[in-house]
């Protein structure tokens, strides 16, 4: 990156003109032990307990550790920005450890319940900071400052949660239903009020619950679901130019969606089938760090196959 040139059609606007090409080498290694155990227990006939305590690693996206600053094009007076990669990020680091019991009461009927807690470290969070780059400069001789967004390792965070299964069969009829919830939680949830650059908190956590009654006989299926998932903070991919308060968060609304499938086998070579979904016309819309702003709202309708 050279000198910034305002674009003289639009004075709002810069032109950026490129410096020479450079090339950037950055070592980096980690070494983890990740031990795992699985334990299960026949109580009964009809009741299973199972214990699981393991240490799990997740690696970060190739693009997140480019050794490398992204300048986009439409850079503007006041709203420098940039995107740069993080070759020194360490992995997701997740202790696990979970305590189910599954009990078969009856003929393909079972009622399960699980519960799990994880402690997970190294969390990879976006990190804004104002700085130069390679020493450009603005029209009037000063150094130009960029709003830089990369990613980091941030704090540990803890992740709890139950899980709760049920399917009853009506003895010999065919019909029956399968029901589940989730219910989960952290230490470190999202507080909308907290303004501090690069605010942190676990994405992708959602309660939600699962019912489909059915009938199976005779070749013929058929089943109605109806899911279920409450509003979750999904990521904090949210740019905006020049924000002094880091990458704001993305949260996606409550849905619930009601689907239909059947299907009749005719013969051994021959299958009939009628799906449909969203039959409630549910969109999917998303919002930012309040309910009154949406970001995005989709408006899929119904789908019949």
């Amino acid at each position: 990156v050279g000198q910034l040139t305002i674009v003289p059609t639009d004075l709002t606007a810069y032109n950026i003109t490129s410096g020479p090409l450079t090339s950037t080498t950055v070592k980096s290694e980690y070494r983890y032990l990740l031990p795992n155990i699985d334990l299960n227990l026949a109580v009964t006939d009809t009741l299973k307990v199972r214990v699981d305590a393991s240490r799990t690693l997740t690696r970060s996206p190739l693009n997140y550790l480019t050794p490398s600053i992204n300048i986009p094009a439409g850079q503007r007076v006041g709203g420098l920005n940039a995107t740069a990669g993080n070759p020194k990020l360490l992995p997701f680091l997740s202790d696990n450890f979970d305590l189910g019991a599954e009990w078969y009461y009856a003929n393909n009927s079972y009622v399960s319940v699980d519960a799990f807690v994880k402690e997970v470290t190294n969390f990879i969070v976006g990190a804004t900071s104002t700085q130069p780059i390679n020493a450009a400069t603005l029209p009037d001789g000063s150094l130009a400052q960029f709003a830089v967004t990369s990613q980091v390792n941030g704090p540990s965070a803890e992740v709890r949660g139950v899980e709760l299964g049920l399917q009853h069969v009506f003895w010999d009829s065919g019909f029956g239903f399968q029901a589940n919830a989730t219910f989960v939680g952290t230490n470190k949830p999202y507080n909308p009020n907290d303004l501090s650059s690069s605010g942190f908190a676990v994405t992708g956590l959602a309660n939600s619950y699962n019912f489909v009654p059915f009938f199976e006989k005779y070749g013929f299926m058929l089943r109605l679901a109806v899911n279920h998932q409450a509003e979750f903070l999904n990521n904090f991919l949210q740019h905006q130019a020049n924000s002094q308060f880091g990458a704001e968060p993305v949260f996606v609304k409550a849905a619930t969606r009601l689907d239909l499938s059947t299907s009749y086998d005719v013969n051994s070579h021959l299958n009939v089938y009628f799906e449909a979904l969203n039959l409630t016309n549910d969109v999917f819309a998303t919002r930012g760090r309040f309910s009154e702003q949406i970001l995005d709202v989709v408006d899929t309708g119904r789908t019949f196959t």
